[in-house]
């Protein structure tokens, strides 16, 4: 049991006493390092969470625009896609962001890589997470699909090898991609 000094009087007062005993001042809590911590990380990965999410959302807003890569009616990439192995991708955007958005942002890749996640985002957009298959590997390919890949989204399996191509919009804690089509290994 440690002592303070109450604010009010300057008495010794036990830290684990609700008040001062002399003045009946409130004894002011100090918060261990491990609970600052955690609100911390626990705040900065909710705004990394709510980025990505917001993020997912201003894509999905923007897809009735043509932009070069679109053509009429359809908003799929066009040209043909730049195979990369996942390895040297992730390896890029871990090493150097602004080199990897220099040769991969905004170019339509085709790679392949092994399945972590299937989920929705807050905009209900489907995403699947591909790596390598390491255990807690950051960053992972996270790519976003259209509902017509619903079906196919909904039959994957964690650990299962997936074939995906899309046009790569950055890092944003994972690579992200988007307009991905799932395609044959």
């Amino acid at each position: 049991m440690a002592l303070v000094k109450c604010k009010q009087c300057g008495n010794d007062v036990a830290t684990n006493a609700a008040a001062c005993p002399k003045c009946g001042a409130p004894v002011a809590k100090k918060s261990s390092v491990g609970k600052v911590l955690l609100f911390v990380f626990g705040g900065l990965a909710a705004l990394c969470f709510i980025g990505t999410c917001v993020g997912g959302a201003a894509s999905m807003a923007g897809k009735g625009a043509s932009g070069p890569s679109a053509s009429a009616g359809d908003s799929k990439p066009a040209e043909a896609p730049k195979q990369v192995d996942i390895k040297t991708l992730l390896r890029e955007y871990a090493d150097n962001e602004v080199r990897a958005d220099s040769a991969f942002k905004g170019q339509v890749i085709l790679t392949s890589g092994v399945v972590d996640d299937v989920k929705k985002d807050i905009t209900n957009s489907i995403y699947v997470t591909v790596g390598t298959g390491k255990q807690f590997e950051i960053p992972q390919v996270q790519c976003f699909f259209d509902d017509e890949h619903a079906a196919k989204a909904a039959a994957l399996s964690k650990g299962a090898k997936v074939g995906i191509r899309g046009r790569v919009s950055g890092l944003m804690m994972n690579v992200v991609v988007r307009d991905c089509e799932f395609v044959d290994l």
